[in-house]
């Protein structure tokens, strides 16, 4: 299982498709602060999606 801490100015994050087919969970932005989470279903994204968009988010995710 992968960690990822989650910045606290990620802004929203949503669900996007990058090459491959992969389903990720991103913020929108390029660069110094991308923020971009690789997950393995669509559905696994949106449960994350959620997870950090509300208000009350953790400071770290454990991704399967």
């Amino acid at each position: 299982m992968a960690t990822y801490d989650i910045p606290q100015n990620t802004g929203k994050v949503r669900v996007a498709m990058i090459g491959g087919g992969k389903y990720t969970v991103w913020n929108g932005k390029q660069g110094q602060h991308e923020f971009v989470i690789v997950c393995r279903n669509r559905k696994q994204a949106e449960e994350l999606v959620a997870l950090i968009n509300s208000k009350d988010r953790p400071k770290q995710v454990e991704v399967s």
